[in-house]
């Protein structure tokens, strides 16, 4: 049965230590994907079909490690020439589906016809975007990206994309080059631009978990399997966080109704406390804003944020020297929050008068932040302006 598919864009890095994807808006490596755009066929079938290549030389036994069942729909993703389409259509068998997913039409083209030649019907075509594989939600038995993931420009969203393609308990299978310092190539060092922890981090923080990896298997490139969770459980099933890393993590709701639109308004009115050492729950809230309207497909310059402090959030805004010095923690654990909010779009406020009550200078309010003359003055002002108003006491 051939597939029909609308152009539904579902959206979807991690914070980490190595490398900081905060708003997603920006490719992660522009220019990549730029051979690709307009590539000559022939030209990359010399290049990805050839037995110097490590997954080409081990197709058999990579494809055999994939563990593909008959009846099963398997997704290629970053197809290519089709190498792995052609080798997956024969284990799926004839009640299955292989989808050939690439931003390349004229990738797609090929396999059409490769496949078409070898009369292998059950093969079908789908051109991605540069964030999105474009797949229906629920559809995916088994998702493959060999040497693809690397190229992935907007890898959170793009992740995404696929874990609300996949079926519970499908299997994504992730093949890409070992990027270690002093023993990988330098096409691989300048290529490739992060190594394996870097990349399973960015998978996991959309929802997957690590099901097992085969170490044995390649020397160039490592082969490891994640799972989407069996359970549609929000606390079980992880939380996606598409524009704000490791806050405000939400669960994607594809089919419901009320989406966030592009346009809204919204003045944060935070009073809430928090303990010193944790970040405060209405900056935390914004981030969830942001990620609800990231895991819809939308972006963060989408929506208009201000946040302002006051009340027993006023210190929430303080640099981490004042902080320390009130509070006898090492730093304040809302600054990296602030800043990724701002890198966002997001702006913070602190309360002019909270500051004079709660006996804090000025001078110790760290610069990300600026101080308004009031906050009733900023919620006038914003709601005059046209923001709905969201108070978190």
């Amino acid at each position: 049965m051939p597939l029909t598919i609308s152009r539904l864009a579902i959206g979807f890095v991690c914070l980490l230590a190595v490398t900081s994807l905060a708003a997603q808006d920006k490719s992660v490596k522009p220019g990549v994907n730029d051979s690709f755009r307009d590539p000559d066929v022939k030209q990359f079938e010399g290049r990805f079909e050839v037995e110097s290549r490590e997954v080409y030389a081990l197709r058999k036994e990579i494809v055999a490690a994939c563990q593909i069942q008959a009846g099963q729909t398997v997704a290629d993703i970053g197809a290519g020439t089709g190498l792995f389409t052609r080798m997956f259509s024969d284990g799926v068998g004839q009640d299955g589906r292989v989808l050939a997913v690439d931003i390349s039409q004229k990738f797609l083209d090929h396999t059409q016809k490769t496949t078409r030649e070898a009369g292998q019907q059950n093969v079908e075509t789908l051109l991605g975007s540069d964030d999105s594989t474009k797949l229906p939600p629920n559809t995916i038995d088994v998702a493959f990206i060999c040497d693809t993931y690397h190229h992935f420009e907007f890898p959170l969203k793009t992740m995404t994309s696929l874990f609300q393609a996949m079926k519970p308990g499908g299997r994504v299978i992730l093949v890409d080059f070992k990027r270690i310092e002093g023993e990988s190539s330098d096409w691989t060092l300048n290529h490739v631009r992060a190594g394996q922890e870097v990349f399973e981090a960015e998978v996991l923080s959309t929802g997957f978990k690590k099901a097992r990896e085969e170490k044995e298997l390649l020397k160039e490139n490592y082969f490891v399997v994640f799972e989407k969770p069996l359970t549609s459980s929000p606390t079980a099933g992880k939380f996606a966080f598409p524009i704000i890393a490791a806050h405000g993590g939400v669960v994607s709701r594809p089919t419901a109704v009320d989406q966030p639109r592009a346009g809204a308004k919204v003045v944060f009115d935070v009073t809430v406390d928090a303990k010193p050492s944790e970040v405060n729950k209405g900056l935390d809230r914004a981030a969830r804003l942001l990620n609800l309207y990231g895991a819809s497909g939308l972006q963060a310059k989408d929506v208009s944020i201000t946040v302002v402090l006051h009340g027993e959030a006023t210190k929430s805004a303080l640099n981490d020297a004042a902080y320390k010095a009130r509070f006898e923690t090492e730093q304040n654990p809302n600054l990296p929050l602030i800043r990724e909010l701002q890198t966002a779009g997001v702006e913070v406020l602190v309360c002019g008068q909270a500051l004079n009550y709660k006996n804090f200078a000025n001078e110790d309010v760290a610069t990300e932040v600026k101080i308004a003359a009031a906050a009733m003055i900023v919620v006038i002002n914003r709601q005059l302006d046209g923001n709905a108003y969201l108070p978190l006491h």
